[in-house]
């Protein structure tokens, strides 16, 4: 189970070039939660794509559909005191800082290609391509030939 932004699940309704990353993450976790907020955020995104001639309004209503029977039943709700002390704290958006505290009370992690979010709370929040990457291995039994330094001995300065 992952949290997702708003643009993740944009991504993945709509084509553009983050759409195979965003259905690689859902093959991966299927099991997306999210605040009340994503059907405004995306509603929004989607209104201003037509807008931009990016996509007709059958279009956006067939992408809002699709997200709408994705998420139905995975619309979890948080407190919106903590909403406004984590948007303070972390300098976010009140509308950022609802993924982010929906992440953290349920102790997931948080998907998104929010530049801020993935700056303010790299306790939780990853960009999609991070979550699909492999976890950093660390390399114990790597050795490696140590370092020479020149150092100064005491006492022994060059001139300015």
């Amino acid at each position: 189970m992952i949290a997702v932004d708003a643009n993740v699940i944009i991504a993945l309704v709509r084509e553009d070039n983050l759409t195979p990353v965003a259905r690689a993450i859902h093959r991966a976790d299927p099991d997306w939660i999210v605040p009340p907020l994503w059907q405004s955020e995306v509603v929004n995104a989607l209104l201003n794509e037509v807008k931009v001639g990016n996509v007709t309004l059958g279009g956006a209503l067939e992408a809002l559909d699709m997200a709408s029977r994705l998420l139905g039943d995975r619309v979890r709700d948080c407190r919106p005191s903590t909403v406004l002390t984590t948007a303070h704290t972390s300098a976010l958006t009140a509308y950022d800082a609802t993924y982010v505290v929906l992440a953290r009370s349920l102790g997931l992690l948080l998907i998104t290609e929010d530049k801020q979010i993935l700056r303010a709370c790299p306790d939780i929040a990853r960009s999609m391509r991070q979550f699909l990457s492999p976890p950093d291995e660390k390399q114990t039994d790597v050795r490696e030939k140590t370092a020479t330094y020149k150092t100064h001995r005491a006492g022994k300065r060059s001139a300015p």
